[in-house]
Formats: structure tokens, sequence, C-alpha cells
């Protein structure tokens, strides 16, 4: 069955959903009959998309299209509003991720969906990969034995543009509105959500226990290198440690430590590395899979809304937390000018590591800068 798609949002990730459309518009799967930006298609998607429906306002588009689906790709602080107007106009829905700035704007929006009866499923790409599938069979099958902990680590680097491409880029909220763009929120939100996945602890009252460490080295209102460590209602330990002020970039990685067996998420990357043994897999995207739900509902969402309890409470506790501390300045380094320049920490990379493989904080590893 061909089914029609609004996408909201065109630039920044949307960008990689015009692909995604271009490409299942070829096999036949889906019709595009919208598009919603802010601002007008750049040059290639208005050579490519000038002639579908366009419009600034997502409400008359669909109004004007009735589409079956739309693809929510926006600002976190428009997710609610938008995804009002979809659910009221009838339309499922597949938002992007982080899905909610907050836990009652996420409890409107699940209430809304149930209450219409429409799928909504949340753009955390990771959970649609093999990968990961392979690995939660595997735990739950009790391949690894009793599983003592999961540790998570990312090291990026980001430089002054990166907080300069918007008014909401590194804010807690915008003229009152609640934001949540820092790193364990955002860029870093899918290891947050795949290490609940695979713990099975997607539920709000899943968490037992939360502590974070908040830090930044930039005068902005978020984090930009944070540890979490939560303690789930099953016992397991989980700790995301990230940085997005290292000097080495690398992927991120989810570390499961089992009596029997160890094992590596490289989520970015599908690919599963078993006691040091790596295994290569594919991956369905959200949209692929919110497809196959409507077609047989017996086919379960990647990310239901629904199951975004647990990171929303993360997600809740970290943006109503103080405010992130300023590391000192003698602990960072400098390098480039203008928009490029960036800002490390030494050693960080070796840190948000060594607290995925110990589930120990910044403090407890003695980081100087942390202190």
């Amino acid at each position: 069955m061909t089914r029609t798609v609004v996408l909201a949002g065109t630039s920044g990730y949307g960008s990689t959903y015009l692909r995604e459309l271009t490409e299942l518009e070829g096999r036949g799967t889906v019709r595009l009959v919208g598009l919603c930006d802010v601002r007008p298609l750049d040059r290639g998607a208005a050579r490519q998309f000038g002639d579908r429906a366009f419009d600034t306002r997502l409400d008359r588009l669909l109004a004007a299209t009735s589409p079956d689906l739309v693809l929510v790709a926006t600002p976190i602080h428009t997710h609610l509003p938008l995804g009002r107007q979809v659910l009221d106009a009838g339309c499922h829905l597949l938002l992007e991720k982080p899905p909610l700035p907050s836990a009652a704007e996420w409890r409107e929006l699940l209430r809304l969906a149930q209450r219409k009866g429409l799928s909504c499923q949340v753009g955390f790409q990771g959970l649609g990969s093999h990968a990961y599938a392979r690995l939660a069979e595997l735990m739950a099958a009790g391949e690894l034995g009793r599983v003592n902990g999961i540790g998570g680590y990312g090291a990026w680097s980001r430089d002054d543009g990166y907080y300069q491409r918007s008014a909401w880029a590194g804010r807690r909220e915008l003229d009152g509105v609640p934001v949540a763009d820092g790193a364990l929120t955002n860029p870093f939100a899918h290891a947050v959500a795949t290490a609940l996945a695979l713990d099975n602890s997607t539920g709000w009252s899943d968490i037992a226990g939360l502590d974070m460490e908040l830090l930044r080295v930039r005068d902005i209102q978020v984090d930009d290198t944070s540890c979490l460590r939560m303690r789930t209602a099953h016992g397991t330990v989980i700790t995301i440690a990230v940085t997005l002020a290292a000097r080495t970039p690398t992927e991120p990685v989810l570390v499961v430590h089992g009596t029997r067996r160890r094992a590596e998420l490289h989520y970015t990357q599908d690919l599963l590395v078993l006691d040091g043994r790596p295994e290569r897999h594919g991956r369905t995207s959200p949209l692929e899979n919110l497809l196959a739900h409507l077609d047989d509902p017996q086919v379960p969402l990647q990310c239901d809304i629904a199951e975004c309890g647990a990171f929303t409470r993360v997600l809740d506790s970290v943006n109503s937390a103080p405010a992130p501390r300023l590391i000192s300045e003698r602990w960072l380094t400098h390098e480039g000018e203008g928009l490029q320049a960036r800002i490390h920490i030494p050693g960080v990379e070796q840190a948000v590591r060594a607290s995925a493989e110990q589930l120990a904080t910044f403090a407890e590893l003695d980081a100087p800068w942390a202190a």
C-alpha cells in the first residue's frame, strides 16, 4: 500500500528524511504530498521537490493534503504544537528524537495519540539497528549471563558555530519554553534511550535512582560534558558518560558487562562486538518500521512514544537540575578562531571510556576537571 506523507522540517535531520522519502517513492511505498518549513526550500530541494505542496504552516498544509502520516523533524520545542496538529488532523506521526522537552508535554502528546488511536513513532534510529536487536535477544536469552551493568561513552567535538546554528542551540529554554539541547538529551540521547531499552527499562517508573554530573566548557545553558548514572527497577546500573569537547572524536559505544560474556554495541555503525569478535548488521529505519506497522499492526513499533517514559524522566531531570558547572580554564585547551573555534578537555576521551568500563562517575575516577 502506498502511504501519503508530509514532511515538516526539511533542513538539518529533515534532509536525511528527504533522501529516504526519495528512495521509498522510487519503490512505490510512499508518495510525498507536501513539505513544511519556516524557510523556503534550499536550491537542491526546490529542484527535486518544487512540484509538491509547500507551506510555512503545518495545519494549513495538512488541511490541503490530508496525508496518512507526517514526519516532524523540527526543533524539540516545536514538537508539541506540531504533534498536536498532526494528531488532531487524524494522521499518524513520526516524531524525531528527542520526543518532547518536558514530562508534561510528553504525557500530553501520549494521551492525545492514545485517544485518537493513532501511531506515534519516535525517531531513535539506533533502536532499528539489527545489531541492537541481536544484542537484546542475546541478553533476553541469558547468553551474556547476569548483566552487572551497562556503560555508555561518547566523545565528539563541536565548534562555536554549532552553538550559533539557531536561537535554541545550547539552551535549556527559549522564551519560557523548554528546549533541553544538552549533550545527554540531544546529541547523545540515542545512548541513553538504547541503554534503557536493552535493560527493558523504558517506563517512567523503571528508573529507581538517578545521579548526574553536568559540566560545560562554554557559556551555554546546558551540559556538553556529562556523566549520568542510573539504577533501574531491575537492579541494573547504567552509566552514560559523554562529551562534546574531545580532541579526538570517536563514535559512541554501549558496553554490556555480563558474567559470561561482554558485548559492545557501536550503535551508529550497526556493529556488535561479542567477546572481541565483530558482527556487522543492517538496520531498519523508523519510517520503514512505521510503514510496516501500519500495514500489519502485529509488527511492533521500534519506539512507540509510550515507551519513552524512562528517557523523558532522564531528560526532565537533566533539564531541571542545577545549571551545569563551568570547567575551569586551567583544564582546557583552545584551537581555531571564529565559528571554527573549539575547546578541548585533555584526557576526556579516556575519562568517558573509563566511566563506561567501570560504571563509575567522573568524580569517582578522580578526573581533575570534574572536582
